[in-house]
């Protein structure tokens, strides 16, 4: 396969003269539809925001759809959204119907909130210059109407500088069939299983040590259980739970020290900013 494009953060890395690059004006390039600074290393969510007299369900969905984030950042915002959308679904109001008064004023508020996401900016780097200890921290909560989780990286040198880095997030909202908070909090923990999983594949992380943290105590005595002692619903996801992650210890973690609670309850972007507990 030929290379016919080449970006780097580093200068060195960067092409020779001769193909009219120059570092120091880069200020942002795109892969694969992500926006990245090279001069800064931080990726970037780029969002186009149309403001309108009035919008229907299916305008929602479609915006919702334009959220590019593949990488799983933004996901408190999209919560929000969702949460939204699935609101739109409960009231069975039609694709094409334009939503009611206090909807059309709350949606409003949303997309004037959400020009702020392209403010945001997300280091590239997640770990500390040659690292001597990694770990792989996942939370997992859950509200009545979204359940989430968020992973992070944190990573430890021999001269004791620590890095610890927001690598991905994930939301479901909450079925329209209504289910109890553990229940709920048991499917944010297969969530979160799951994604650990395939974040410690896909960053070829299989000597990290792995942290799964959720606050709620009656999903962390369901887990120390065989799962045949459980019921069917909590069964089957308790056993999911152990076959990804078997003789993996959870831990409890306070509610207000938990960093996948603004993915389970969603938050204006320009709130998100102020979140340091999520955006490490």
């Amino acid at each position: 396969m030929e290379l016919h494009k080449l970006c780097a953060n580093r200068e060195k890395l960067s092409p020779g003269p001769e193909q009219n690059y120059n570092f120091a004006t880069l200020t942002e390039t795109k892969t694969l539809g992500v926006s990245w600074k090279p001069n800064l290393d931080c990726f970037l969510i780029k969002v186009k925001v149309c403001l309108d007299s009035s919008y229907t369900k299916r305008d929602v969905l479609s915006t919702i759809a334009k959220i590019f984030d593949p990488v799983g950042l933004m996901a408190p915002v999209i919560s929000k959204a969702k949460i939204f959308l699935q609101r739109l679904r409960r009231s069975k109001l039609e694709w094409n119907d334009l939503l009611p008064a206090e909807e059309y004023r709350e949606w409003q508020q949303f997309l004037v909130s959400l020009e702020n996401i392209n403010n945001i900016e997300i280091p590239r780097r997640i770990l500390v210059t040659f690292p001597e200890v990694t770990e792989i921290h996942g939370f997992a909560d859950a509200s009545e109407r979204c359940y989430g989780a968020a992973v992070y990286c944190k990573s430890k040198n021999l001269k004791s500088e620590t890095l610890i880095r927001l690598i991905t997030s994930k939301s479901r909202v909450a079925p329209i069939k209504s289910l109890t908070i553990p229940r709920l909090e048991l499917c944010a923990a297969v969530l979160l299983a799951k994604l650990v999983k395939r974040v410690v594949a896909a960053l070829q992380l299989e000597t990290a040590e792995v942290y799964l943290w959720s606050d709620s105590m009656i999903v962390l005595a369901w887990l120390r259980k065989e799962p045949m002692d459980l019921k069917t619903f909590v069964q089957n996801r308790v056993a999911k739970i152990q076959e990804l992650h078997p003789n993996q210890l959870w831990r409890h973690v306070p509610s207000d020290q938990n960093p996948a609670d603004l993915v389970s309850r969603g938050v204006d972007s320009d709130k998100l900013l102020q979140q340091n507990l999520y955006m490490v």
